[in-house]
């Protein structure tokens, strides 16, 4: 939507999503069908002056069981110096892996939820961070492209709760942490194709003893292409920290077989390593296995309706259904199974 002779724009996109899940809880489903997740999001791009972009994008959500929150995603001004060199400044979107810029853009996607290990609650699925950064492109011979990323400043890391947390969000303990980071895009002369490799590097600022942080770094390398039927993604992240590890990966794949119904299939794995952790139970909320399949219809490229099937080995995102049954938590179920509805639009 263009306004003031092209010197202002609105987007938005939103979703709606519900689900049924055997065994345990895992995404916008549990065992009674019905309203889970719902969000919506509006984009504010504005050109006050040759050169100067400010963009702002607020984003309204609903997830199954919580209130609907009003939150500030992203609110940066960018200044080009030339196609080469780009500066930011503010609330910035995290150049990290293949969506990160899209995050809930449902209509560039082809499920109803991104893949856990990488986007879910983790470390690794970050979607902003504040601060500064620089961006731009150069061309190379015979239509290859280099697009890079630099940045630094701060984000909310997401780490398990601690008895000592102050600020806690979606089961999660949320710490505002020192970062920098890149990201190296390569896109090849074959339209649609580019591969990547990123990875940022954060310092919790309050000491764990004296003179010393907690130190994590995530890094990964990724591949994409987007044709006009077929879509192919894959990802590879490694997570490094003092007392954990953690590794993930998914390979994605879409394709048209009409111009409206869209076929999809994805296989991902996430595991995670923590000291001293013995029980069989508590292995299981360090694993994650995933296959799941896909069926699309497209209205147009603005609107879609998604129906998926999910099989999942591992508790590390399906969890159990809260209890005060301490034997039920120390022994889930390693197995769910999900199906998931939803429709999703863009503008």
């Amino acid at each position: 939507m263009s306004l003031a002779d092209g010197k202002f724009f609105i987007h938005g996109y939103g979703h709606l999503s519900t689900g049924r899940t055997w065994e345990n809880v895992y995404l916008s489903g549990d065992d009674d069908l019905g309203l889970h997740d719902v969000g919506s999001t509006l984009l504010f791009r504005a050109l006050p002056m040759e050169r100067l972009v400010v963009n702002t994008q607020f984003s309204f959500e609903k997830e199954h069981g919580q209130a609907l929150e009003l939150e500030v995603d992203y609110a940066f001004a960018e200044y080009a110096f030339s196609d080469k060199l780009r500066l930011r400044v503010g609330r910035n979107q995290l150049p990290l892996a293949l969506y990160s810029e899209i995050y809930d853009v449902g209509t560039l996607q082809p499920f109803n939820a991104l893949p856990q290990g990488t986007y879910g609650p983790t470390s690794i699925g970050v979607e902003n961070y504040n601060g500064l950064g620089l961006t731009g492109r150069i061309n190379l011979p015979g239509e290859w492209m280099v697009e890079y990323d630099a940045y630094g400043g701060f984000l909310d890391q997401k780490d398990p709760l601690t008895q000592d947390c102050d600020d806690a969000e979606g089961g999660l303990c949320v710490i505002e942490s020192q970062m920098a980071g890149g990201r190296l895009a390569l896109w090849a002369p074959l339209e649609g194709l580019r591969f990547t490799t990123s990875g940022f590097v954060s310092r919790n600022p309050e000491e764990k003893v004296q003179g010393e942080h907690d130190v994590l770094g995530v890094l990964g390398v990724g591949a994409e292409y987007l044709g006009e039927s077929l879509w192919l993604r894959a990802e590879f992240f490694n997570l490094f920290a003092e007392e954990t590890q953690a590794r993930t990966g998914y390979l994605e794949a879409a394709y048209f077989v009409t111009p409206h119904w869209q076929v999809a299939g994805r296989v991902e794995g996430s595991r995670t390593w923590v000291p001293n952790t013995v029980s069989a139970g508590a292995i299981s909320y360090l694993r994650h296995r995933e296959v799941a399949v896909g069926l699309n219809y497209w209205f147009d490229p603005h609107l879609v309706f998604k129906v998926s099937f999910h099989n999942v080995i591992g508790n590390r995102f399906a969890m159990p259904e809260p209890t005060d049954d301490l034997a039920a938590l120390l022994h889930p179920k390693h197995h769910t199974r999900l199906v998931s509805l939803g429709t999703q639009f863009s503008f």
